[in-house]
């Protein structure tokens, strides 16, 4: 709870996945990728209840180990490749409520982020809570090499220039350039009566939650898990030599 709001964390995983199969039980750094995510909400001051809704039960299995709970599995349809996180989300908001419980806030964590830390959900709930005019937050990276400043076409000939307006390259600075962010996974935070009017986290009173390059990896493929290792393990062994 925070400023006498309710706040329900979410951790969703269906069993589907194509990419990589059992992408969210697959070992990372000598744990389950979903038990970052578990280990990370868990320490978390600010959220009242933690739930992990999933389709799945070997997931479900995986996460009690982690002292997760897992109140209910969800259904099949809720599972597949049309499902939408807003679908998933509301389900788990609309089930507890019928079991008596409501909350304030909603605070979904996907495992497929397991860089994120402690901090990054409280501070998040109390910059979201501390503006009035906000209804949301999400997670936004600086783009930096990826800047659109830096685009370029090229015609048959193979000469460049600058994507959609044609106009000339010139050698631009980063610290020249527009602060520019791309959306990423760490977090996604709402008012649950936002979310049941836009069916979604994403509109005009949406704050952005400024997350790290380091921060912002998804696992996705085999490349994506190369990344994330390295770095959870130089945590770990920061944090044995400290």
């Amino acid at each position: 709870m925070y400023n006498d709001q309710r706040i329900l964390g979410l951790i969703t995983a269906r069993g589907g996945s194509k990419g990589l199969p059992g992408k969210n039980i697959i070992n990372i750094a000598g744990k389950p990728l979903i038990a970052w995510t578990i280990e990370c909400a868990q320490k978390s001051g600010y959220l009242d209840r933690l739930i992990v809704s999933t389709d799945n039960n070997e997931i479900a299995r995986v996460c009690r180990e982690y002292n997760a709970q897992v109140p209910f599995l969800r259904p099949a349809h809720l599972a597949s490749d049309t499902a939408t996180s807003i679908d998933v989300v509301m389900h788990a908001i609309d089930t507890l409520k019928e079991k008596g419980e409501e909350y304030d806030y909603i605070c979904l964590l996907e495992p497929t982020s397991p860089l994120r830390e402690p901090h990054d959900i409280d501070d998040s709930i109390k910059q979201l809570i501390n503006m009035p005019d906000a209804e949301a937050i999400v997670g936004v990276c600086p783009l930096e090499s990826m800047h659109p400043e830096f685009n370029v076409t090229m015609d048959v000939h193979n000469f460049i220039s600058k994507y959609e307006t044609g106009q000339n390259i010139k050698s631009l600075r980063r610290q020249d350039l527009a602060s520019v962010y791309f959306f990423e996974g760490t977090i996604y935070i709402s008012k649950i009566s936002a979310v049941r009017e836009k069916m979604g986290f994403y509109h005009d009173k949406t704050l952005g939650y400024i997350v790290p390059r380091h921060k912002s990896i998804e696992i996705d493929d085999q490349y994506d898990i190369l990344m994330a290792e390295a770095i959870l393990k130089e945590r770990l062994n920061k944090a044995n030599h400290e």
